[in-house]
């Protein structure tokens, strides 16, 4: 049966199309509604402007279905706030993935914790729950499990795990805002979960923003603390303000741009995460029939979403050029994973030496593009250029 995208924001722009984003194509399409949005931030009351941010928190909460929302000023910032809200102290010890992004170790190490690497499962580049519990000392305090590409970790048997050892979950979600598992949407068996709305993830703002989503009310007051000077939750939220700071905080809150062009473009992120999730069935009908390409293995109970389609390729870096040439804006993430980099390279983290899995999708894996407004088209411009190389 024929796969087909709703897509009601087609351009003439071929070329763009294949980019990793697209969002300044959509941009244009509604101009006037994000300058008519943007224009009370900088015309009206200063205090006036950062009721957009509340106003986006609650949107998002009605829209995505999240007990407790709080904004922050980027992934990275979510990430450090939570586990500083989750009680990390020094050299308390945090399982996580060498396949990601910087900021997630950095967060550990940030609040005093120690990294401790656990190998991933090579058919969904998430962490490889059969082997977190060979990794548990009695120093160790969370577990951080991060959805590679939009794919979705495996939440529920983490969240079994973590319970029998009284453990933390924190969801490094940065990739897949839109994703459910087991009916749920992403983050639902974590004690907090972490979106980032930076450029070229899934939903994204005009420059940076994060948000931080829970159902412990007490994980979001801490959060609303430490975000905001360390004043209490609500103490600025009406005139005059009063202050009264109660802890040592940061000012890492969104502005009140990002929130702004975030709630116009809010309506469209089911749809939009629809269609990523249609993109990827249609890469992988693509290449089914080609056994040198490995697509990933979609959990049954979970809906990922895809940032970027990854496949692992012999000779990835040959295709990565190809593509390139082309036109197509294939991106190598994470490589090399964080283990192997300068920051760390000296370092005795615990876990390193058993990445085998993780090190050789390193050397495989290419990400391909999946943004929503992508044409039928574009995907098979772009299978055609893979396949073309495998069969050379």
């Amino acid at each position: 049966m024929a796969l087909k995208m709703d897509n009601s924001f087609n351009t003439q722009n071929e070329d763009l199309r294949l980019g990793r984003t697209n969002a300044h194509l959509f941009h244009r399409q509604i101009r006037d509604r994000l300058l008519k949005r943007i224009e009370p931030i900088l015309f009206d009351e200063y205090w006036d402007s950062w009721q957009i941010v509340k106003e986006f928190e609650a949107s998002f909460s009605d829209t995505m279905g999240y007990s407790f929302v709080s904004t922050v000023q980027s992934g990275s910032a979510g990430l450090r706030l939570c586990l500083e809200s989750l009680g990390l102290k020094q050299d308390d010890e945090v399982i996580t993935v060498a396949n990601s992004d910087l900021a997630t170790t950095a967060a550990i190490s940030q609040c005093g914790g120690k990294i401790v690497f656990c190998d991933i499962n090579p058919q969904d580049y998430c962490i490889d729950v059969e082997k977190i519990e060979t990794l548990i000392t009695q120093k160790t305090k969370g577990i951080i499990a991060v959805d590679m590409y939009g794919l979705i970790a495996d939440g529920k048997r983490i969240r079994e795990i973590a319970d029998q050892h009284g453990l933390f979950v924190l969801e490094d979600a940065t990739l897949s805002l839109g994703g459910t598992d087991c009916g749920f949407p992403v983050g639902h068996f974590a004690d907090a979960a972490v979106f980032s709305t930076c450029p070229y993830k899934p939903f994204e703002s005009a420059g940076g923003g994060g948000i931080i989503v829970t159902n412990r009310q007490e994980i979001w007051e801490k959060v609303e603390i430490l975000k905001g000077f360390g004043m209490k939750p609500n103490t600025g939220g009406s005139l005059p303000i009063r202050y009264d700071h109660i802890a040592e905080g940061y000012n890492l809150k969104m502005l009140p741009f990002e929130a702004a062009v975030l709630l116009e473009k809010l309506p469209f992120l089911k749809q939009w995460s629809n269609n990523r999730r249609l993109i990827g069935k249609k890469y992988k009908e693509k290449f089914r029939q080609e056994p040198a390409i490995q697509c990933p293995n979609i959990r049954e109970e979970s809906e990922p979403i895809f940032r970027m389609y990854p496949i692992c390729v012999p000779e990835r870096d040959l295709l990565f050029d190809r593509l390139c040439s082309k036109g197509v804006k294939a991106s190598l993430h994470y490589f090399p994973p964080v283990h192997m980099q300068s920051v760390y390279r000296d370092m005795k983290i615990r876990g390193s030496e058993n990445l085998t899995e993780t090190e050789s999708v390193a050397n495989q894996l290419i990400c391909l593009p999946s943004d929503p407004l992508m044409r039928d088209e574009d995907i098979s411009y772009i299978s055609e250029i893979i396949l073309e190389h495998i069969r050379r």
